[in-house]
């Protein structure tokens, strides 16, 4: 019975994990090491094999549900190496309990009944050796021929790339292995001198507006781009953003995308920070923690800035306290600072964070009569944005009412009220004049690779949500010296926000590289390389977006006309993805060989 039930959990996780091409492959090396494993187990003449077989079962089970639950968010399916970070997951249990659905459930459900079941088993008769190896030494030989003609006729990657055992088990190797890109790529100096012309300062337009001025940048939690200027029911969703958008002096960047890697929240930090792409393997502040770093927090402090972050969540969470030394930051006001009066899901309400943070801003403010630089990241529009009654102040309908959407809104207005209110106070202890105010979400709230979010969000916004939508956040840019406003529609990322920060102070990156480029005043064509829910390989531009196949295979990618929404041909933009996969393994580069530190 239990084979037949794992099979039929194989089918499940097929379709649930989208195997798309070369589904009877990827099924038979399924079949075949579910197969050997159980005859191993119930032809030997042990006297617990159906305890032995229950347990195989049962840890396959286990494994196919993480990896399905990991999946149903990130679009991928998970590495070992991410082991190390179950220790958050009960950080993030609410987020986590929105992705237990029944059909992921399934593979868990059965495990009493088969456990039971295993149990009342009576011993079968004893087989002889001929037997006991014969059958699953026949399917091993099987199994291995058939690895060895996939690869022969160029499959293998394909197939191993989708199948559960194959996958996890290349995946324990590359670890075990160290396989280090730095074998395959290096720096050559012609890279170098091209990184370095792209790190020079280039003054162009707004260049050096925000000199001497303090720099306070807010990370906000899962702010989408779909919500700035957005009416829901004739009700304004983000006034106080898209009145700071209108306002005199503001940048308003409305095709910026988010570009995270295993560390979500803090690989926006990071990115942001360092113009780099983030690690894929590990959270890059857990993996690179003592590497050393030349981004925004160490430019500015060399300009006699004093740079503190601030967060109401623990400062253990995501490594921060570890990491923010290497990034340039001299003091972390963490949880353990703020006075937890009101907490909302995660801790710390973003009201209250905004309100006893500015005593820290007016103490940054009083240092030695320097400029300071504060990164302040917010917490309560996290997923999945229940609100207290009291802070739903918009009015939802029956059909949005406890949907991801409804809850998403009623959080980001709640966000967008308390900023509101942190901006009134900026103005009123005179800092709002001489800082410039940054505002951008960290990454997406509302997955379109989920059918019913997606169809959710198509029929609510009239367009189709798809992945471009879905990483789009807003970046918001508020300079006391610009005389007017402006929206920038040029495709960007986080890649590109030191480098356009760093135009608008007038201050030059003397000893680090930047990937990115100053969306301001680059004159070529600029991209987007996500390696998260769109995978390594893909690209963004101001026309089109390639999604990278699952399986490895280029020509079974998916391409698309952002505009039109029309189908592409993937071969006519082969050279742009060979191009932005060059571009990641540069940036993995410098992370592996502590570039800076060497």
């Amino acid at each position: 019975m239990l084979p037949l039930l794992l099979i039929l959990k194989i089918l499940l996780f097929m379709n649930i994990t989208r195997v798309k091409y070369n589904r009877g492959l990827v099924f038979l090396i399924s079949l075949l090491v579910i197969l050997f494993c159980f005859t191993f187990i119930y032809l030997s003449n042990n006297k617990k094999k159906y305890r032995r077989g229950f347990k195989f079962y049962a840890v396959v089970s286990a494994i196919m549900f993480a990896d399905v639950v990991y999946y149903t968010y990130f679009n991928t399916l998970p590495s070992i190496r991410m082991i190390k970070q179950m220790g958050q997951v009960t950080a993030v249990g609410d987020s986590v309990k929105t992705l237990l659905s029944i059909r992921n459930l399934l593979f868990l459900l059965d495990l009493p009944l088969t456990y039971i079941y295993s149990r009342k088993r009576k011993r079968s008769k004893n087989y002889n050796k001929y037997i006991r190896w014969g059958i699953p030494g026949g399917l091993a030989l099987i199994l291995i021929i058939t690895l060895i003609i996939l690869s022969k006729i160029s499959l293998f990657g394909p197939v191993t790339n989708q199948e559960i055992f194959t996958y996890h088990a290349k995946d324990i190797k590359k670890t075990i292995m160290k396989e280090d890109i730095t074998e395959t790529v290096s720096l050559t100096g012609k890279d170098l001198d091209e990184l370095k012309q792209r790190t020079k300062l280039v003054e162009g337009k707004y260049t050096g507006l925000g000199k001497g001025k303090n720099l306070i940048v807010i990370q906000v939690e899962s702010l989408q781009n779909f919500v700035i200027n957005h009416y829901y029911e004739g009700q304004e969703v983000t006034p106080n953003l898209n009145g700071l958008i209108k306002e005199q002096g503001s940048l308003y960047f409305n095709n910026y995308y988010q570009l995270i890697g295993r560390g979500n929240t803090s690989d926006a930090e990071f990115v942001t920070h360092n113009s780099l792409y983030p690690s894929m393997e590990e959270p890059t502040y857990t993996q690179y923690v003592d590497n050393t770093f030349y981004g925004l927090p160490w430019i500015l402090r060399d300009q006699g800035y004093t740079a503190w972050a601030l967060h109401g969540y623990e400062k253990e969470f995501w490594n921060r306290d570890n990491a923010y030394v290497n990034q340039g930051f001299q003091r972390f006001i963490s949880q353990d600072d703020y006075e937890l009066v009101e907490t909302i899901g995660f801790g710390i309400t973003d009201g209250e964070f905004f309100k006893q943070s500015m005593d820290y801003l007016k103490e940054l403010d009083s240092i030695d009569d320097n400029p300071f630089y504060a990164f302040m990241i917010t917490l309560t529009s996290h997923n999945p944005f229940k609100m207290p009654e009291k802070y739903e102040y918009l009015d939802i309908k029956k059909e949005h009412k406890d949907t991801l959407l409804g809850n998403y809104l009623q959080s980001v207005q709640y966000l967008d009220k308390v900023l509101g209110e942190f901006i009134e106070e900026l103005k009123k202890e005179g800092l709002y004049e001489e800082s410039l105010l940054v505002i951008y979400g960290d990454h997406f709230a509302i997955n379109s690779l989920n059918k019913e979010d997606q169809k959710l969000m198509t029929d609510y916004l009239g367009y189709t949500y798809d992945l471009d939508e879905m990483m789009k956040v807003p970046l918001i840019i508020h300079i006391p010296a610009l005389e007017t406003n402006e929206t920038i529609n040029r495709v960007g990322s986080m890649l590109d926000f030191m480098p356009t920060i760093l135009n608008i102070m007038g201050y030059e990156n003397e000893k680090g590289l930047m990937f990115g480029r100053d969306l301001i005043n680059y004159e070529g064509q600029n991209f987007v390389a996500p390696q998260t829910y769109a995978l390594k390989g893909s690209i963004i531009t101001d026309e089109i977006l390639l999604e990278m196949s699952r399986d490895g295979v280029f020509e079974n990618s998916r391409v698309y006309n952002i505009k039109t929404r029309a189908a592409l041909n993937p071969e006519d933009y082969i050279e742009e993805h060979k191009m932005v996969i060059e571009e990641i393994n540069k940036s993995d580069y410098i992370l592996k060989t502590d570039f800076f530190g060497k």
